[in-house]
């Protein structure tokens, strides 16, 4: 990676207590020396752990600067159950098993597999829904096998599954008897030169699935389940929120993914899914893009998926949509945990528009957000019981 290249991926981390790179605002003059994380990169060199070449100047990892990562992984229990951690041969991040006999060695990324940690679930080839070949999307849609395939929802385990809210159900009453699961897209959504209206008829045409086009509080798709007899609407507890990759890279450089992702999780859905189309490898800034898909997924709790671009995104919506109906059909009348009700659609609406009113709360969240490692979920636990800066200061105090 170049300086400013490995400088964004690590700022975009939130791994690091300290800044990466120099702030241009302090002068050297007035204020002395100001350290910040790139002044260890001579030392990093030092030790042989990193090497630098070419010119400009490209850095890698050399063998021992990999396994010294690996350690600090370990340490810092990033590294799932999964074993040692090889460049290539892990499907979670970078490359995939298919291009490891071209791989050089010299990557300054490390794969993690954490896909097994996560769902249970023993580790395949064929990888996760948030593979990288080579920097490029993967084409891994679900199938009708249902989400706890190999190569979905991977952010929640069985166990937090069972708990998605269902819909109002009476006793032996099948769910697709009851109800029809209907595909709901953003209207201000937009692929491209395709109209919304080509978008739509092409999933219903090759799923035989129906879908509608509404103005979403939030999220840029979800999915209802509409009663046959009474036409009433519930929620289903999935949310998408679509970034192609350049507008996630713009999102990152001007903070806004932040505060997406904060809605996102106050909105009152459980799985939330972050579907990132295009390649990365075609922006400026494609580590920060990488690294923000990472965290997001890893520290954030969020499902990353990825798709080529706009014909993959709809079959990855209709496959999605596949999978959701699965899952509904066996767990409403299977004894699941009904504690949780899915909102109507005007109930989710009304929620997500008291989200609009800003309050102190939820500056607080946003500032605590800068810290890093804090998250979107990590910052809301906090704000659960302090609301406001002055309710925590005291708390501290006493």
């Amino acid at each position: 990676m170049m300086r400013q290249e490995l400088i964004d991926a690590a700022e975009a981390s939130g791994l690091s207590q300290y800044a990466i790179g120099p702030n241009n605002s302090r002068n050297s003059r007035n204020d002395g020396y100001s350290f910040t994380g790139w002044n260890s990169m001579k030392m990093l060199t030092n030790k042989d752990l990193v090497e630098k070449k070419s010119n400009p100047a490209k850095y890698y990892l050399t063998e021992k600067g990999k396994e010294t990562a690996r350690d600090c992984l370990a340490r810092s229990r990033l590294d799932g159950p999964a074993g040692p951690l090889t460049a290539a041969g892990h499907p979670a991040v970078v490359l995939s098993d298919s291009d490891s006999d071209e791989y050089d060695g010299s990557s300054p990324l490390i794969g993690i597999n954490k896909g097994s940690e996560r769902s249970g679930l023993p580790n395949s080839k064929a990888g996760s829904s948030s593979s990288f070949d080579n920097g490029h999307a993967t084409n891994s849609p679900l199938s009708s096998r249902g989400m706890f395939g190999q190569q979905s929802f991977s952010a929640m385990s069985s166990a937090e599954m069972s708990l998605l809210a269902m819909p109002s159900h009476q006793s032996n009453e099948s769910f697709l008897k009851a109800y029809e699961v209907v595909l709901i897209l953003d209207d201000r959504d937009t692929f491209g030169p395709r109209s919304r209206r080509k978008v739509v008829d092409n999933i219903r045409s090759q799923f035989n699935i129906p879908v509608e086009v509404k103005h979403l509080p939030v999220g840029d798709a979800l999915w209802i389940a509409r009663h046959k007899e009474l036409d009433t609407d519930y929620v289903l507890d999935f949310i998408v929120e679509r970034k192609n990759v350049e507008d996630l890279l713009g999102s990152i450089k001007d903070n806004r993914y932040k505060d997406q992702k904060l809605r996102l999780k106050k909105c009152g859905l459980r799985k939330l899914i972050y579907l990132v189309e295009g390649d990365v490898n075609t922006v400026d800034g494609s580590e920060s893009v990488k690294t923000a898909c990472f965290t997001t997924e890893v520290l954030g709790g969020f499902d990353v998926q990825r798709t080529t671009g706009y014909a993959d995104t709809e079959k990855k919506y209709g496959h999605l949509t596949g999978s959701i109906i699965d899952y509904y059909s066996r767990n409403f009348s299977a004894g699941a945990d009904t504690s949780r009700l899915c909102l109507t659609y005007d109930e989710f609406v009304k929620r997500c528009s008291d989200l609009e009113k800003v309050t102190m709360s939820d500056i607080f969240a946003v500032q605590l957000m800068q810290v890093p490692q804090v998250t979107e979920e990590a910052a809301l636990a906090v704000t659960s019981l302090y609301p406001t800066l002055l309710s925590l200061a005291k708390a501290c105090d006493q």
